[in-house]
């Protein structure tokens, strides 16, 4: 159940409903339980009555298509060349300590990401900047993939100009061409618990960029390449890095634990 203390609350004015981020976070947190439970739930089943009159208008037309959808949620990470820093075991005294050096060319390049909130599936691409182009190639392979499933896609993004219908011509494009079987759902900026592929990041980052001494920029590119590649390849760990709630429970069963 979602609680008004679990939402962050929104812009208000004299006379006007709360809108923007509450508004988004609502829609988004309440898909993500909609697609938790057990059988389809009505949206007031999944919200608490004081936040009823807060419900973005289209949240039951979406809950209607959770049963023959598949959710996605999608991001982009910035990589450079230049490591990120963290802290690391090394021998006490200066000469025992450990030093990272910088290339001294701080070049970037940008990580899409993709990923099934139900069963882990990961599309993961590189790209010089993010752009609308490689984020509808992205989105359309989704959509192609659920066609095939005989199902729907609904993707979650994040606002980014270059993800909307009215900052991107090629993001209108797609959604007229692919309506009935596209959905593009986005969350509040600078949210990061309302957009959970975030926390893949986190590994991303350890596995990729921290404190690594690539002396070459095409190093970086196969790191990443490989990261992407080994994401897809353990789905069950990808649902893990990211809270889903498929997510297997490896966690020893005590009922089961020897005696002794």
């Amino acid at each position: 159940m979602i609680t008004s203390a679990s939402v962050p609350p929104g812009r208000s004015s004299a006379g006007r409903r709360e809108s923007g981020l509450r508004g988004k976070r609502l829609r988004v947190e309440v898909l993500l339980a909609g697609a938790a439970a057990p059988e389809p739930l009505p949206v007031k089943e999944l919200v608490e009555a004081d936040l009823w009159d807060q419900l973005p208008t289209d949240l039951p037309a979406l809950l209607a298509l959770l049963p023959q959808a598949d959710l996605y949620r999608q991001d982009e990470i910035q990589f450079a060349f230049h490591p990120t820093l963290t802290r690391v075991w090394c021998l006490k005294g200066r000469r025992g300590q450990r030093l990272i050096e910088a290339p001294g060319d701080n070049r970037k390049v940008y990580g899409f990401g993709l990923v099934d909130w139900r069963d882990g599936w990961f599309d993961g691409r590189i790209a010089p900047g993010r752009t609308a182009d490689v984020f509808c190639e992205q989105v359309r392979t989704a959509a192609a993939r659920s066609k095939r499933r005989g199902r729907v896609a609904i993707v979650i993004a994040d606002n980014l100009k270059v993800h909307t219908p009215a900052g991107s011509l090629l993001v209108r494009s797609m959604l007229t061409e692919l309506k009935e079987q596209l959905y593009l759902v986005y969350t509040p900026a600078y949210d990061p618990d309302a957009h959970r592929i975030e926390w893949l990041w986190r590994i991303s980052r350890r596995i990729v960029t921290h404190n690594h001494q690539r002396s070459d920029f095409e190093g970086l590119l196969t790191g990443v390449k490989t990261h992407f590649e080994t994401l897809a390849r353990t789905p069950l760990a990808l649902l893990r890095h990211i809270g889903s709630p498929y997510a297997p429970d490896k966690r020893p069963d005590r009922s089961q634990a020897p005696a002794g």
